[in-house]
């Protein structure tokens, strides 16, 4: 009994799995039923996107080439009235540069280069003059020391008028030779002049190689549309040839979709370098316009040196001018500074003759033998004897008469250096040689005054 019952149980509970693996065989048969279904509406939702995508796809590419057309053609107009606008304000420009500005400008460079040089050489000139100058004031001072070599001092100086009057001469033939080069440097402008002329052609043909350039670049343009128009019709063929693969994949929908996706943003990349091809166009242009631009400012720049060339010019000629003056002025002055010191010489010498002995600085002084005073008597007195020898063997009343107008001539020299405060300085060096002053005493009045 306990064996059927266990073999009836085992027999219940196989029906009861067989009942079970009906129902989950069912449940199976169902679900997959409603996936199948499911799956349907799946193919059918793609599909209808698919045509969706299609229909704005070619949409989209249709407004993109009419509107690519119609802003080509706008630009193609706009850059060959641009073109011509530059072409003929280049023409006219180039030729108002050649005629005035550049000419000029050469001929003003020259010129002052060639002021520049003579200015140069004659500050040079300018300044060996006043070291002469200063090196005959050492000499006039150390004549002061040393009274009994003024006579060949007077010698050297004399040697030296000679030298400075060869100098001016030399001078005169330079400024001759400086004129002379100027005039062969306006002569030479000519062929600068026309080696600028020919530079400006070859600015010319630049410019003009430029615009062919440019023309160029717009057949190449329009080249490269018609490129990309039969590339957009090569890439639809091929896009609609990946669309009916993507119909036959639809099982793998997934990666399909992804590559429907790159080729959307493939198509949106190349609406942006087209945009961007636009805006490079239109920089294009504008760049053309900066280069009118940058021309205007040039020639105001020019305009603006060439008025700077002109001050300087003016400045130059005018440095010239005074140092021209100053060296006649300087000249006058040492011819009247040595004619002066000749007519003091003359007067020393009457008022030698006429000293009483032992009066002050002409007194023997402990020291100096007779020898000593004989020898710096006779060095002073000995040009002085020479001139007055004639004089001596003629009549006291003759000799009053000559003292009288050499005392008139003194007072009337020193009133005119007492006149001038700037002849001062030299008042005190003449009475140190009228009255024999010492170096040290020389000095000190000197410093005084």
């Amino acid at each position: 009994m306990s064996l059927l019952k266990a073999v009836r149980q085992k027999l219940i509970k196989a029906e009861k799995d067989r009942d079970d693996a009906f129902k989950e065989l069912n449940g199976a048969k169902e679900r997959e039923r409603k996936q199948k279904e499911q799956d349907d509406a799946e193919r059918a939702k793609l599909q209808s996107e698919v045509n969706s995508a299609k229909a704005e796809r070619e949409s989209a590419v249709a407004a993109l080439r009419a509107q690519f057309d119609k802003e080509l053609a706008d630009t193609k107009i706009r850059l060959e009235r641009d073109l011509s606008n530059v072409k003929e304000q280049l023409s006219l420009d180039m030729t108002s540069m050649k005629e005035s500005h550049f000419k000029e400008l050469a001929f003003k460079n020259s010129r002052l280069s060639s002021l520049e040089a003579s200015v140069n050489s004659l500050s040079a000139e300018k300044n060996s003059l006043f070291d002469q100058l200063m090196i005959r004031q050492a000499e006039l001072e150390s004549s002061q020391c040393h009274s009994e070599t003024l006579q060949s001092q007077n010698t050297e100086l004399e040697f030296q008028l000679r030298e400075c009057r060869n100098n001016i001469s030399l001078l005169n033939e330079e400024i001759l030779d400086v004129r002379g080069d100027q005039s062969i440097r306006s002569q030479t402008s000519l062929t600068s002049s026309e080696e600028l002329v020919q530079s400006l052609a070859a600015a010319e043909a630049k410019y003009e190689a430029k615009i062919s350039h440019l023309r160029k670049s717009l057949e190449a343009v329009e080249k490269e549309r018609n490129e990309n128009e039969a590339e957009w019709s090569r890439k639809l063929r091929e896009k609609i040839q990946e669309a009916e693969e993507f119909d036959r994949m639809l099982q793998s929908s997934a990666g399909a979709r992804e590559k429907e996706i790159e080729a959307v943003e493939e198509v949106k990349a190349e609406v942006t370098r087209l945009n961007i091809e636009l805006k490079s166009q239109q920089e294009q242009c504008s760049v053309l316009r900066q280069q009118m631009e940058h021309l205007k400012n040039t020639e105001a720049l020019a305009s603006q040196r060439t008025r700077d060339v002109e001050a300087q010019r003016g400045s130059l000629e005018k440095l010239l001018d005074e140092s021209k003056a100053r060296e006649n002025h300087m000249l006058s002055q040492n011819k009247t500074l040595r004619e002066e010191l000749h007519k003091i010489q003359t007067s020393l010498s009457l008022l030698e003759r006429r000293r009483s002995p032992g009066v002050g600085y002409w007194s023997p002084r402990q020291g100096k033998t007779p020898v000593d005073s004989r020898t710096s008597t006779s060095s002073l007195s000995d040009p002085t004897d020479r001139v007055a020898s004639p004089d001596q063997t003629s009549s006291p009343k003759q000799t009053k008469s000559d003292e009288e107008v050499n005392f008139e001539y003194l007072r009337n020299v020193i009133m005119q250096f007492l006149e001038h405060k700037e002849m001062r300085p030299n008042l005190v060096r003449v009475l140190s040689v009228i009255l024999h002053f010492t170096p040290q005493e020389t000095r000190r009045i000197v410093a005084k005054v």
